[in-house]
């Protein structure tokens, strides 16, 4: 029989600038079953994928020879990063999981370092970080500095209040409300352009507030600064499930919402330049999705919906 650990995200205590005092909390990291102490050995070798040769000579030679491939990661960003304890330092999540086992299969490690979301791009072409794992969507924006390996496809949804009080249905019910975003993403920027297009049409537009963070972002719908929060539906769902136990917040799921906010292909960012490491990723990528890895990660966080099968490069849209 094998034992439960259930782990936590820190909760985070802060005082709104205007406004009282409230709690928020991270969604708690997946329960993770613990192999029997007698095979615990063969089933840790077992769940690391062995590192193949040919893969390992097409890296660059500076990471052959550093032995670590750099990752930039903002975290937290539930279920993609996280942390597995209440003030912890060790990440988990998709995006750890998957670097890891990309890592193993290249014959190197992978750092996974926490970084400011708008910093993660800049870290990676100044030579700070060789890629960004941070379940960002492959944009044509992103390209122009970017190479993308694509490893996921998601859509998008609102995530509210539990019990959804204001009865929201589709992208149409943001006009005259206050939405909660992460500060220099995506979701930010097309929520910008829909309240332009709401108050083209005579409508009320849309208020945005952006954060540096998710913790932040689920304070402000939690004590009512905000009606509503924008995010890939992988993460709002994640969010909903696991947040109090499910008791804080339910997702809002219609096609208007993706095709407004454009969901899309997440990559692993690489630069434009660094080709050998692209091609290595991707072919690394395959491999796992070939060995059944990568859907058993997936799995692991309850998003296998959202697998692909073929390891491609660049095909993101907006």
């Amino acid at each position: 029989m094998t034992a439960r650990r259930k782990t936590f995200l820190s909760v985070v205590a802060m005082v709104m600038a205007l406004g009282g005092c409230a709690l928020a909390s991270d969604p708690p990291a997946p329960e993770v079953a613990a192999a029997p102490a007698s095979s615990s050995a063969s089933s840790a070798a077992a769940a690391t994928p062995a590192a193949d040769s040919a893969l390992h000579d097409l890296l660059p030679e500076r990471i052959k020879s550093a032995g670590v491939i750099r990752v930039a990661s903002n975290i937290p960003y539930p279920p993609w990063e996280m942390y597995t304890t209440a003030g912890g330092q060790q990440p988990t999540g998709i995006d750890y999981d998957l670097s890891q086992a990309l890592a193993a299969k290249l014959g190197v490690k992978a750092s996974f370092d926490q970084t400011a979301f708008d910093s993660m791009i800049p870290a990676v072409l100044a030579g700070k970080a060789d890629v960004v794992m941070a379940g960002i969507f492959d944009t044509p924006k992103r390209r122009e500095s970017l190479s993308f390996v694509d490893y996921a496809r998601d859509g998008y949804s609102l995530l509210v209040a539990k019990g959804n009080p204001l009865g929201m249905k589709d992208v149409t019910d943001l006009s005259g409300k206050t939405v909660a975003v992460q500060s220099s993403t995506s979701e930010e920027a097309a929520i910008g352009k829909l309240s332009k297009r709401f108050e083209s049409q005579g409508k009320a537009g849309v208020t945005t507030l952006a954060f540096p963070g998710d913790s932040e972002a689920f304070l402000a719908i939690k004590s009512g600064k905000a009606v509503a929060r924008v995010q890939a539906t992988s993460a709002a769902a994640y969010a909903a499930k696991t947040f109090e136990n499910g008791n804080a917040f339910e997702l809002v799921d219609a096609p208007s919402i993706t095709e407004e906010f454009g969901g899309g292909m997440e990559g692993i960012g690489v630069p434009k330049s660094d080709t050998a490491l692209l091609t290595a990723l991707q072919k690394a990528l395959q491999a796992l999705m070939d060995d059944g890895t990568y859907l058993k990660i997936l799995s692991k966080y309850g998003v296998q919906n959202i697998a692909l099968t073929k390891a491609e490069i660049n095909q993101g849209t907006d």
